[in-house]
């Protein structure tokens, strides 16, 4: 890739054997599941993280998630009126910082308390194998606070109470709960170039991508039989919009760069899946960065595009069959794959040769859509998406149990629980890791490169800076945030600013925490690139 990206995952939180409430999911359930309090039980989850090196805390003076894209600053966000309203009362007894459970790990990543989820958020880089390996010991980290939590839980309540993470994003009631991915852009280019380009990507990429679901939803109603490609399409509302809990939009306009706010606009995108797949995860991230390519350079933009993108996700992912077409902006009716295709082309034409990432991406880009051309009797897609797309191992799984495809029985409960197990992380209860053992699905990076990724930052990015501050200065480090770093220096706030993400400054800044004999030797050298808090 050319561009930093870094993905935000919140995970589902299901509870069992808690007193008085049989097995919930987080967000969902019938009614408020008594005895449950999600906030305790996610900021206890988070806090039990034991990682090396990690701080404990958040500087949010920076933050405003109330900047539009489109040159406003909203007086509010929209909140889901559907959303779970559970027992509070050992959360309120918990401080604000002791609720958020702010945690930034050597690695780069931030974990925390997101709205009673657990959201672990990758650094930004620039490779996109490595941003699959951190994605991945991402899952490793949340794992053992799950392990951690469960062991206190079987201490203080009993050995049947334990709390497990999904990595989905629905509560099959209704509900969902986001993966959002964050890419890099040039603030020089052109808002509606960005939105007119992308959307048509957005709108279709789940035949490739999408982590497929048993069920179909809308917000605050029972779920129907079926199966769709992806988790999330059920749940947006708007084109364009700044919402993200509710009203959701399939173009997201938040304004928070994390970045040079001159220079750069960070990509807030909404609409996509969490997934399991380390191969959907880099076609998630890799074609949505070609096609940024494609935008910021001026190339020539396929001419295809949908009237009704809103509808358009829809409908596109309750088409496991790839049959279902939709009009588009010139009139023409177009399936998921006629636009994929066409974008597939100009990304082609435009960059193939480029580096051997570029062509691994444009290569099994290619591929993937050859293979949902290729059916077999079920209607599943050829055998190169079934060992790599969620939704078509998941498919493959389904069907099987089911009997061949039937898919009059979609609405069995024991598919519905083998599709939420699919997304377990306990690797040793998972149905996805189970198919990874047996090797049924493609891997991209080996376990070494994901035990590095749990430890060490993305090289050369500024999570690189941030991970090397917290291994010599750790103590003296008073806050944290993406693009800056306060220390305590003689008795005064000291204020290092990270606005570059990658680049020579972020490398020379490295050199220099890496040579300074102190923290006050790092100060002097970086007289002229920083000031007081």
């Amino acid at each position: 890739m050319r561009r930093p990206v870094g993905i935000e995952t919140e995970f589902g939180l299901n509870c069992e054997g808690f007193p008085a409430t049989a097995n919930r999911n987080q967000s969902g359930g019938v009614g408020a599941p008594p005895g449950v309090d999600f906030g305790y039980e996610c900021a206890r989850l988070v806090g039990a993280c034991a990682e090396p090196g990690i701080l404990r805390g958040w500087d949010y003076r920076a933050e405003d998630p109330y900047r539009d894209l489109r040159g406003m600053r909203v007086d509010h966000l929209a909140r889901d009126p559907h959303d779970l309203h559970g027992p509070d009362d050992r959360s309120r007894t918990l401080s604000r910082e002791e609720l958020l459970a702010n945690t930034v790990l050597p690695n780069g990543a931030r974990f925390y308390n997101d709205h009673n989820h657990p959201e672990y958020c990758t650094e930004a880089t620039p490779d996109l194998f490595e941003l699959v390996a951190q994605d991945r010991a991402g899952e490793a980290i949340a794992f053992a606070c799950e392990v951690a939590r469960n062991a206190a839980l079987a201490r203080e309540v009993g050995p049947g109470t334990r709390v497990r993470l999904v990595k989905n994003n629905t509560d099959y009631h209704g509900r969902s709960y986001g993966m959002h991915e964050n890419y890099l852009c040039a603030r020089a280019t052109p808002l509606d170039d960005l939105i007119r380009g992308l959307t048509p990507h957005l709108v279709s990429r789940s035949i490739l991508c999408g982590a497929g679901k048993l069920g179909f939803e809308s917000p605050g109603s029972p779920i129907a039989p079926g199966f769709q490609l992806s988790q999330r399409a059920d749940f947006f509302e708007e084109r364009v919009g700044i919402n993200t809990t509710a009203k959701r939009p399939v173009f997201n306009t938040r304004d928070e760069p994390h970045a040079r706010s001159t220079s750069w606009r960070r990509l807030h995108c909404i609409a996509g899946d969490a997934n399991r797949s380390e191969w959907a995860t880099a076609m998630k991230v890799g074609t949505t960065a070609l096609v940024l390519d494609l935008i910021e350079r001026g190339r020539p933009l396929p001419t295809i595009g949908v009237a009704d993108p809103v509808s358009a996700i829809r409908l596109f992912s309750r088409d496991p069959g790839g049959t279902v077409a939709v009009p588009g902006i010139d009139g023409r009716q177009v399936t998921a794959a006629d636009v994929q295709r066409l974008i597939l082309c100009a990304c082609h034409d435009a960059f193939h040769g480029r580096d051997s990432e570029t062509d691994w991406v444009l290569g099994q880009w290619g591929l993937g859509l050859d293979a949902l051309a290729t059916r077999d009797a079920d209607g599943r897609p050829g055998a190169f998406l079934r060992s790599r797309a969620d939704w078509a191992i998941k498919w493959g799984v389904l069907a099987q149990v089911a009997g061949h495809g039937d898919t009059s029985v979609w609405g069995d409960p024991r598919l519905r629980r083998l599709d939420l197990a699919y997304h377990l992380v306990d690797p040793a209860v998972s149905l996805f890791d189970t198919l990874r053992r047996q090797g049924r699905v493609i891997e991209l990076v080996d376990v070494s490169r994901v035990d590095r990724a749990r430890q060490a930052p993305p090289p050369g990015t500024r999570g690189a800076i941030r991970g090397a501050l917290l291994s010599r200065f750790g103590p003296e480090i008073r806050k944290m945030e993406w693009d800056h770093v306060t220390f305590q220096v003689d008795g005064r706030d000291w204020r290092l600013d990270l606005e570059d993400v990658t680049g020579p400054v972020v490398d020379r800044v490295i050199e220099l925490v890496a040579s300074a004999p102190h923290l006050a030797g790092l100060v002097s050298a970086m007289k002229g690139t920083t000031r007081d808090a």
